[in-house]
């Protein structure tokens, strides 16, 4: 993996508040990204070493943000910073940290992340095989090596078992990736996000 800068990380933002339009993330005050819009991730940039406040804002409004919060950067990390939760509710910043090395010996690594607000418990499913159970919202499940090639993933509540989403996804070798589930049920989607790992071979 190609070496960061000693004092750095490679950080992104995710958008992931329901019924928020298009928001702008501040870093201390500094403007970070502007324009991102719901479900969407912002490219990575580097992130000196510290303490920060995230702030949210509606688009071109620097007063009122609609989240705030407080998060360290070590350096050498990897991070997303997900905003998550409903316009009319509560809003949280959630860092993410991720994985640094890609898997070896023809393997690839995932993991799920469920920031469905209004969301139950659920089990996540590969080809009809348990993989992981009783994610609950704002949970970010370990990584998993598995092998490269199409799977049907299945989304069950955990507490009866009723399939609440199926989609299949094309896993490639040596990549490592995160599965966001992002909306409100009934209408939630899952994103297959490359991590930044896989970038950095």
């Amino acid at each position: 993996m190609r070496n960061f800068n000693e004092n750095y990380s490679l950080v992104r933002a995710l958008h992931a508040v329901v019924g928020e339009d298009v928001v702008d993330i501040y870093l201390n005050g500094s403007p970070f990204f502007y324009n991102v819009q719901f479900t969407d991730f912002t490219p990575y940039v580097y992130v000196p070493e510290g303490a920060y406040t995230v702030e949210v804002f509606p688009r071109d409004q620097k007063e009122n943000p609609i989240a705030t919060g407080k998060m360290e950067i070590k350096p050498g990390e990897l991070m997303t910073i997900a905003i998550t939760g409903e316009s009319d509710k509560t809003i949280d910043i959630l860092p993410i940290e991720e994985e640094m090395e890609i898997p070896t010996g023809n393997k690839s690594r995932v993991r799920f992340i469920h920031l469905v607000p209004n969301g139950k418990s659920v089990d996540i499913l590969l080809d009809k095989e348990m993989v992981l159970e009783d994610v609950e919202y704002k949970e970010v499940t370990p990584y998993t090596d598995i092998d490269p090639k199409t799977y049907q993933v299945d989304v069950v509540l955990n507490e009866n078992g009723q399939l609440i989403r199926q989609i299949r996804v094309t896993i490639n070798p040596g990549r490592v990736y995160s599965f966001y589930a992002l909306g409100n049920k009934p209408n939630f989607q899952i994103f297959q996000s490359l991590d930044g790992a896989t970038f950095m071979i």
